[in-house]
């Protein structure tokens, strides 16, 4: 019984050894802020600004859109999930391309408020980058996910009239 504990007490110091902050998850998403307007003169909306963490010593990489952006923010590829378990989000260009976010280090992309539909959540899904063949995504590997809840959202400001 004693060596089946310290099994448990090595494995979980190992996995504190893994991350660049102990007390915070090891990949994670965060609220940033509302974005008032977002896209161009012909398309605005409300959104709410992400912010992607990386809370391990190794780069993650992550999906990108080719979509215009704010600046500073990256176009994330995330994908919606709503609470009966179905998918949703923005239709995009189908090419996508891929992001290296380093250790320690995040990156922000803003997702608009219909997105974000009571209930829901977005996921941003990547890889780490020791999980690359020859610096692509291999087929059937573990895919892993960032989630942040709607729910977790503050109350939304009221449009301006």
């Amino acid at each position: 019984m004693t060596g089946c504990l310290l099994l448990v007490f090595v494995a979980v110091s190992m996995a504190k050894g893994q991350k660049v902050n102990s007390r915070l998850p090891s990949v994670y998403l965060t609220f940033s802020g509302f974005v008032k307007r977002i896209g161009d003169a012909t398309h605005q909306l409300e959104g709410a600004r992400l912010v992607l963490h990386n809370n391990t010593r190794w780069p993650i990489i992550y999906r990108e859109w080719l979509d215009p952006v704010l600046s500073g923010d990256v176009p994330m590829g995330y994908t919606v999930e709503l609470a009966d378990g179905s998918f949703t989000g923005r239709k995009h260009v189908d090419v996508v391309t891929s992001g290296t976010l380093l250790p320690g280090k995040t990156v922000s992309f803003v997702v608009p408020k219909e997105d974000l539909p009571e209930a829901s959540k977005v996921y941003v899904e990547f890889e780490f980058s020791w999980e690359l063949d020859e610096g692509k995504t291999v087929t059937d590997e573990v895919v892993h996910r960032a989630y942040f809840r709607s729910r977790d959202l503050p109350t939304w400001p009221k449009a301006e009239k």
